[in-house]
């Protein structure tokens, strides 16, 4: 059965690579739609989270999490499809839901062996993000000149 998130991918109403979001009592959460209908690379007030959980399958459970998990706030009558925007347009997704509701949008592949891949690639690439973190943030840090301390070198 295919997702809701990936028959918007499949009918191009949203992209892989699209951000959404949210905000709950004065938090940003963003995310990013990938292929397959996957939510991945979270942001907290623009803070990477959730790194450990590398996909999500559904709007509601990354709502859910980042409320619950980020927050520790458990409500009960949160609507991911009103609450939740596609950043690009600024639409709710359940406006762009009903766009590809009734239409005939071919089943994209869902196989189990697929999503595992998928989620496989998107774990590499929050490895890549964070590495390249890291590496930002010891350039920042490094001296901008090193001494010589090789006292064999000659010198003319």
């Amino acid at each position: 059965m295919t997702s809701t998130l990936q028959r918007l991918l499949s009918a191009g109403v949203i992209h892989a690579g699209d951000g959404i979001a949210f905000h709950f009592k004065g938090n940003d959460f963003q995310a990013a739609v990938c292929a397959g209908g996957l939510i991945s690379h979270c942001t907290w007030n623009s803070a990477p989270v959730l790194q450990d959980k590398i996909a999500f399958s559904t709007l509601t459970d990354w709502c859910d999490t980042c409320i619950q998990e980020l927050l520790s706030e458990y409500v009960t009558r949160f609507s991911s499809w009103k609450r939740v925007r596609h950043v690009a347009t600024g639409t709710p997704l359940s406006q762009l839901r009903e766009k590809v509701r009734d239409a005939a949008v071919p089943d994209a592949c869902n196989c189990a062996a697929v999503q595992c891949e998928r989620r496989k690639v998107l774990q590499l690439e929050l490895q890549v993000r964070d590495l390249q973190l890291q590496m930002q943030s010891q350039s920042s840090r490094a001296p901008s000149v090193f001494a010589d301390d090789n006292p064999f070198r000659l010198r003319f």
